[in-house]
């Protein structure tokens, strides 16, 4: 009993001593501040959008700041775009046949909203019409949704395209019926045969409401052509995370083109480079006959998850490569990272201030707020004012002893000594009995 006590006690002043180093915030402890302008009246759900700035100065742990209100520290929630949304979801093909020329199936749909369903078409150098119209079982009464054109260009050095752009639906089963035509060069068709097997199946992304949004981090326009590539240099502070990259081409730009794209990352320090490959796109086409919907078809972004640049200073290259092709009209290049947002409950007239940027670890928050937070579609957008220095910054805030910090380690102390004269005393009395 007392080997049991006492090794819980000695875990309990393990656990302790590993956090020895985490203080407790308090204002002083802060080396930055920047206010939170609420809109005027604002009273309930408030949320600010987190900036690069913040994961410098934290160290990239965003739990290491605090928010202030006449002095008191107000509860706040952390929320990620795309960390507890929806995941790309199979949708089964069924009932996968031909009739008059086309292709016809029904798709089983994932039981939530979707705006896109991406079909996997095996098949190259074509041009399709997919008449689609949903419904909630097989065989019953369809609603009409319309007519979407798919294509594959890649022969004629553009991009590929089987994706259905729906509105927001919830219809159960989706009926398609798709009519293709093989095409060696725009206009030129070719009768050949498509078989119902050329159908693999479809996917679902995440629909439109539930897709990730994303934050600027860093932006450039100076793009420089080196030979048969276009190049885009940025420098990224240390812990900022990047996950995208988006490309802007001049507005006045009409061409259609596909060009591939590739992203490192360089750490200052040295170090392996991180490399990531993409493809930038536009098709936008005329249709090739009547009663068909023309192509529009765009993508301008890389996904490009970086982590050379997390615990230190990077500078990210882009580049694009133009190959033969004359050089695009590019305009400007950004690095992204998933939009976070700090979230807390405002009060009409109350003022706020954020604090972070701490010298020594801060112990992470824990809120009731936290723990039972719900985002609000009606939450008021706060904006950030600029990163200032925190005039109560104290570099010789002195920790809470181990035991302020830790008093249930104090307990778990005095109970294994009770245990343990409680065993002796046992012992002693059995003892005694046995002697008599």
């Amino acid at each position: 009993m007392r080997a049991v006590v006492l090794g819980l006690a000695m875990l309990a002043l393990q656990s302790g001593y590993e956090h020895a180093d985490e203080v407790d915030a308090v204002p002083g402890h802060f080396r930055y501040q920047r206010a939170l302008r609420v809109p005027a009246g604002v009273q309930g759900q408030a949320c600010v959008v987190v900036d690069g700035a913040m994961y410098t100065h934290t160290d990239g742990k965003l739990s290491a700041l605090r928010i202030y209100s006449g002095g008191q520290e107000v509860p706040f929630a952390l929320t990620e775009s795309g960390q507890a949304g929806q995941e790309e979801e199979p949708a089964r093909v069924m009932n996968l046949g031909s009739r008059g020329g086309a292709i016809v199936f029904d798709l089983a749909m994932p039981a939530r909203a979707y705006t896109q369903v991406v079909l996997g078409i095996g098949a190259h150098d074509f041009y399709a019409t997919a008449k689609v119209s949903g419904g909630s079982a097989v065989g019953e009464t369809k609603t009409e949704l319309g007519k979407f054109g798919l294509f594959d260009l890649r022969s004629q050095g553009l991009a590929r395209s089987t994706t259905l752009g729906l509105q927001e639906s919830t219809f159960a089963v989706l009926h398609v019926e798709l009519t293709m035509t093989d095409i060696s060069s725009w206009g030129k068709a070719h009768e050949t045969a498509f078989e119902p097997g050329i159908v693999s199946g479809a996917s679902v992304p995440p629909s439109r409401e539930a897709q990730t949004l994303y934050t600027v981090v860093a932006e450039t326009g100076a793009v420089e052509q080196r030979g048969r590539e276009s190049v885009a240099q940025m420098r990224v502070a240390a812990h900022v995370p990047i996950e995208r990259v988006h490309m802007g081409v001049d507005a006045g730009f009409k061409r259609d083109f596909l060009r591939a794209v590739t992203v490192t990352g360089k750490p200052d320090g040295g170090g392996p480079e991180e490399t990531v490959e993409g493809e930038i796109s536009r098709v936008q086409r005329a249709a090739p006959g009547d009663g068909v919907p023309a192509i529009r078809a765009e993508k301008m972004d890389v996904d490009a998850l970086l982590g050379s640049d997390l615990r230190q200073a990077a500078t990210v290259t882009v580049a694009i490569r133009n190959e033969d092709d004359a050089a695009l009209p590019v305009r400007s290049v950004a690095l992204m990272m998933r939009q976070r947002k700090i979230c807390f409950e405002a009060v009409a007239g109350a003022e706020y201030v954020l604090r972070y940027g701490d010298p020594a670890p801060v112990r992470a928050p824990v809120y009731d707020y936290a723990r039972l937070f719900r985002a609000s579609a009606a939450a008021a957008n706060v904006t950030l004012g600029p990163e200032l220095m925190n005039a109560d910054f104290r570099d010789d805030v002195a920790p809470k002893g181990f035991l302020e910090r830790y008093p249930q380690v104090l307990w778990v102390v005095l109970l294994a000594v009770i245990a343990a004269l409680g065993s002796v005393a046992l012992r002693n009395g059995q003892r005694m009995g046995r002697r008599r």
